[in-house]
C-alpha cells in the first residue's frame, strides 16, 4: 500500500506533502491546478518515468519549479508497505537535468544513488516494470473508457501490447522476411557452385605445397653450415677476448709509465720558478698549522679593520646629520625673529580673546531667559485679561495695553541686543582662530629649536674621526705584512709537498716498469687471431642473408599455399552452406507455425483469464439483473467488450448507457491488473470522468466507493469533478492555485471521517 508522497520544487508544488489510506483516495481540483502532476511523481518516483517525460512531451529540467522564482532542484519521496515491510524511495533532480536515487527498507538504504539500480531493485521487488505499470495500473487522463474509443486495428495492436502478446506478431512478420533471405541465399551459393573448376584449384595446391617443402629443405641444410661456422667463430672470440684483456693491461700500463714521467718532469720545472720565493728554512718549517695560525691572525686583523670603516662611517654620519641639523636651526632661528611674538605672547591674547567671547555668551543667554519670561507675559496681556499677570491686582484696559507695548519693546531691545552680541562673537572667533594656528606654528618651530644640536658636538665628533682613521691606517699595513708572510708560507709548503709527491711517483714508475717486464704480449698474433674471427663473420652474415632470402620465398609461397587452400574450403563451404540454408528454411518454416500457434493459445489463455477475473467481480460492481456478465471478446480482426443481456452477449459500444459503459470500463481495468500484476492491488485513474455523461458519473461514483474497494486494495482518483469526492473510501484532497500570480499549489487534506485540515 501507498501510504505517502512528498513532492518539493516540482512543476507547481513547493512543498507538499499527501497521506493515503487503504481504499479509494480521490485528488480533487481545477484545470492546472497540479493534480496529475502529483500522479506523474508517484510514477516517477517508482520507476525514474513517467508518460510525458518517456513520449518527450517534456524534459526532465522543466520538472523543477521556475515561477514565480527559478529553483535549483526537485525532489520527491514515496512511501510504501509492502510484505509487512516499510519502504521509502526518495529521487532528486538538478537544473541540469541529471537525478540520483535512493531506495531504503525501514531506514537502511537498499540501493543509490544510481537511479538505475534503484529502478532494477523496484522491478524485483514489486515484480512489475515501467511498460506494464503503465498499461496495467495506470490509466492516463480521460483513459477509463479509452479502449472503448479507439478503432477497431488499432484497439487490436494496444489491447496485445498490454497483454504482451504484440510481440509474437512481430515475430511472424520477420520470420517471413527471413525466410525470403535465406531462400535468396540458398540460390546464391548454388550458382557459385556452378561457377567454379574445383579440379584445377586442387592441382595448384599440390603444386604450391611441393615448392614449399624444397625450400625448406634448402633452409635447412644453410642453417646447418651456419651453425658449423658459429662454433669455430665463438672459440675464436674466446681467444680474442682473452689476448684483449692482454693488450688492455700492456697498454694501461704503458701510458702509466708515460704518464708519470711527464708528471715528474712538469713539478720539477714548476718547483724551479718558485723555489726563488722562499728561503730553505721556510720550506723545512712550513705546514698547514703554521699557515693556519697565520690565516688567524689575518682574519683578526681583517675584522678589526672592518669594524675601523664601520666605526668611522658611523661617525661621518653622525657629524652630516649635526651639521644639518645646525642649518636647520639657523633657518628656524630667523623665522622666530619674522613672527615677532613668542608663543607664550600669543597664548595669553587668546586666552583674552576666549574669555570675552564665554562672556558674551553669557550675555546672550540672560538675554534668551529674559525674551522667555517677556513672550509669557505678551502672551498673557494679549489675551485682554482684567488682573495683572504677575501680581493678580485689577488692570483696566488701557493699563493693559501700556504694559503689552513696554513689553514688547523691551523684547524687541533684547533680541536686537542678541543679534549684536552674535556678530561679535563671529568676528572674535575668526580672530582666535587665526591666532591658534599662529601659535601652532610657533610652538612647533620653537620646540624643534630646542631638539637640534650645535657646533660643539660636530667638533667632538671631528675629533674622534681623525684618532680611529689613524688607528685603521696602522691595521691596513699589518694586513699587508702578515698577507706577505702567508703568501710566502704557502708558496714553501706547495714546494715541500711536490717534492714528497715526486718521490712517491718515482716508486710508482719503478714497480709499472718491473709489470711491463713480467707481461708476455705478441702484437702480430693478436692481429691474426682478430682477421680470422672478422672473416667467420663475414661468411656467417652471408649465409644467413641467403637464408633470410630463402625465408621470404617460403613466405610467399606459403601466402600461395594458404591462398589455394582457402579457395578450395570456400568451395567446399558453398556446398555445405547450400545444403544448411535448405535445411534451415525448412526449420523456420515450422517456427513460424509454432509462433501462429503459441500466439493463439496464449492469447485464448489470458482473455479467458480476464472473462474469469471480470466474471467473479461483475456482480459487485453491477449489482443489477438486466446484464449478468461481462466479457472481452477476441476475434481475427479486433476486441470487442460485450455484455450479458438474458444469455445473448451484446457490444457495450453503442448499447450501453453511461453508468453501465463506465462500470464496464473499470472491471476490465480491474481484471487486467489482477491477472497482469496479481500481487499489486492498485489501481489509478486520472480524469476518469471526462467522456461520461452524469449518470455515467453517478454510476462511476458508486462503483469507486461501495464496490472496487472490496476487490482492489488502493485506488487513486485525480479528478475536477467535485461531485466525487463525496465517493472517496480513504482521503480526500482539495488542490487549487492562482495561476495569475504564479502561486505554487495549495492542498487541503480531508479523510472520509473529516479529520483535521493540514
Amino acid at each position: 500500500m501507498i501510504d505517502g508522497i512528498s513532492l518539493h520544487n516540482w512543476k507547481s508544488h513547493e512543498d507538499t506533502n499527501f497521506k493515503f489510506g487503504r481504499g479509494t483516495n480521490i485528488l480533487v481540483g481545477p484545470m492546472g491546478s497540479g493534480k496529475s502532476t502529483v500522479l506523474d511523481a508517484l510514477c516517477f518516483a517508482l520507476f525514474g518515468n513517467f508518460p510525458a517525460l518517456q513520449h518527450k512531451r517534456v524534459k526532465l529540467s522543466e520538472i523543477i519549479m521556475n515561477r514565480p522564482v527559478k529553483k535549483g532542484e526537485a525532489r520527491v519521496k514515496v512511501e510504501f508497505t509492502w510484505q509487512s515491510s516499510r519502504y521509502e524511495i526518495e529521487r532528486k533532480i538538478n537544473s541540469e537535468g541529471s537525478s540520483e536515487a535512493r531506495i531504503s527498507r525501514e531506514g537502511k538504504l537498499l540501493q543509490g544513488p544510481q537511479p538505475q539500480r534503484v529502478n532494477e531493485e523496484v522491478e524485483r521487488l514489486l515484480g512489475i516494470d515501467y511498460e506494464l505499470f503503465t498499461r496495467a495500473v495506470y490509466s492516463e487522463q480521460n483513459g477509463i473508457d479509452y479502449f472503448l474509443t479507439i478503432g477497431r486495428g488499432e484497439r487490436k495492436k494496444q489491447i496485445d501490447e498490454l497483454l504482451g502478446i504484440s510481440k509474437f506478431e512481430v515475430m511472424r512478420s520477420s520470420l517471413s522476411t527471413v525466410l525470403n533471405r535465406i531462400k535468396g541465399m540458398q540460390d546464391d551459393k548454388r550458382a557459385l557452385l556452378g561457377s567454379v573448376d574445383a579440379e584445377r584449384l586442387r592441382k595448384e595446391e599440390e603444386n604450391a605445397t611441393a615448392d614449399l617443402k624444397r625450400l625448406e629443405r634448402e633452409v635447412q641444410e644453410l642453417g646447418n653450415k651456419v651453425g658449423d661456422i658459429r662454433i669455430r667463430k665463438k672459440n675464436a672470440e674466446a681467444a680474442l677476448s682473452r689476448m684483449s684483456m692482454l693488450e688492455r693491461v700492456y697498454n694501461e700500463l704503458s701510458e702509466r709509465k708515460g704518464a708519470i714521467a711527464r708528471t715528474i718532469e712538469n713539478m720539477e720545472k714548476e718547483e724551479a720558478w718558485r723555489i726563488s720565493a722562499v728561503s730553505p728554512e721556510e720550506i723545512e718549517r712550513a705546514d698547514d698549522a703554521e699557515i693556519g695560525r697565520i690565516e688567524e691572525k689575518l682574519r683578526e686583523g681583517k675584522k678589526r679593520v672592518s669594524d675601523y670603516a664601520k666605526e668611522i662611517g658611523s661617525t661621518n654620519e653622525r657629524i652630516r646629520a649635526i651639521q644639518d641639523e645646525i642649518k636647520e636651526k639657523e633657518e628656524l632661528e630667523r623665522k622666530i625673529s619674522d613672527f615677532k611674538e613668542t608663543a607664550s605672547e600669543i597664548e595669553g591674547r587668546v586666552n583674552e580673546v576666549e574669555k570675552k567671547i564665554n562672556e558674551a555668551r553669557g550675555e546672550i543667554g540672560c538675554s534668551k531667559r529674559r525674551i522667555s519670561e517677556l513672550d509669557e507675559l505678551i502672551s498673557e496681556l494679549r489675551r485682554e485679561i482684567t488682573k495683572c499677570p504677575v501680581c493678580e491686582t485689577p488692570l483696566e484696559e488701557n493699563r493693559r495695553k501700556e504694559l503689552l507695548g513696554n513689553r514688547e519693546r523691551e523684547r524687541a531691545v533684547e533680541v536686537e541686543k542678541i543679534s549684536n552680541m552674535e556678530k561679535l562673537i563671529g568676528e572674535d572667533e575668526k580672530s582666535l582662530s587665526s591666532m591658534k594656528e599662529k601659535l601652532k606654528a610657533v610652538k612647533n618651530v620653537e620646540d624643534r629649536v630646542k631638539k637640534l644640536r650645535g657646533k660643539e658636538e660636530a667638533e667632538k665628533l671631528s675629533s674622534l674621526l681623525g684618532s680611529v682613521e689613524e688607528k685603521l691606517k696602522k691595521e691596513e699595513q699589518f694586513l699587508k705584512d702578515i698577507e706577505a708572510k702567508r703568501e710566502r708560507m704557502r708558496v714553501a709548503l706547495e714546494i715541500k709537498k711536490s717534492r714528497m709527491r715526486m718521490e712517491e711517483l718515482r716508486k710508482e714508475g719503478a714497480d709499472v716498469e718491473k709489470k711491463l717486464g713480467e707481461i708476455k704480449f705478441d702484437k702480430g698474433a693478436f692481429e691474426e687471431k682478430r682477421n680470422e674471427v672478422s672473416e667467420m663473420r663475414s661468411e656467417e652474415r652471408g649465409l644467413t642473408e641467403k637464408i633470410e632470402g630463402l625465408r621470404n620465398e617460403m613466405k610467399r609461397v606459403e601466402e600461395i599455399v594458404k591462398g589455394k587452400k582457402e579457395e578450395v574450403e570456400r568451395y567446399e563451404k558453398l556446398g555445405k552452406d547450400a545444403e544448411k540454408y535448405g535445411s534451415l528454411y525448412e526449420n523456420f518454416a515450422l517456427f513460424q507455425n509454432s509462433v501462429s500457434e503459441t500466439q493463439a493459445e496464449l492469447r485464448e489463455e489470458l482473455i479467458g483469464a480476464i472473462n474469469a477475473a471480470m466474471g467473479e467481480m461483475w456482480s459487485t460492481v453491477y449489482p443489477y439483473a438486466d446484464y449478468q456478465g461481462v466479457r472481452l471478446n477476441a476475434d481475427e480482426d479486433d476486441y470487442e467488450l460485450q455484455l450479458n443481456a438474458g444469455g445473448s452477449w451484446v457490444s457495450v459500444d453503442g448499447i450501453a448507457s453511461g453508468g453501465e459503459r463506465s462500470s464496464a470500463s473499470i472491471v476490465m481495468r480491474m481484471a487486467f491488473a489482477m491477472v497482469l500484476v496479481p500481487n499489486l492491488s492498485w489501481l489509478i485513474l486520472d480524469e476518469p470522468t471526462h467522456n461520461l455523461d452524469e449518470e455515467g458519473r453517478k454510476a462511476l461514483g458508486k462503483v469507486l466507493n461501495e464496490y472496487v474497494p472490496k476487490i482492489v486494495e488502493q485506488v487513486f482518483v485525480i479528478t475536477h469533478d467535485e461531485s466525487l469526492k463525496d465517493e472517496a473510501s480513504a482521503r480526500i484532497y482539495h488542490l487549487w492555485r492562482n495561476k495569475e500570480k504564479n502561486e505554487p499549489t495549495k492542498v487541503e487534506s480531508a479523510n472520509v471521517l473529516n479529520s483535521a485540515i493540514h
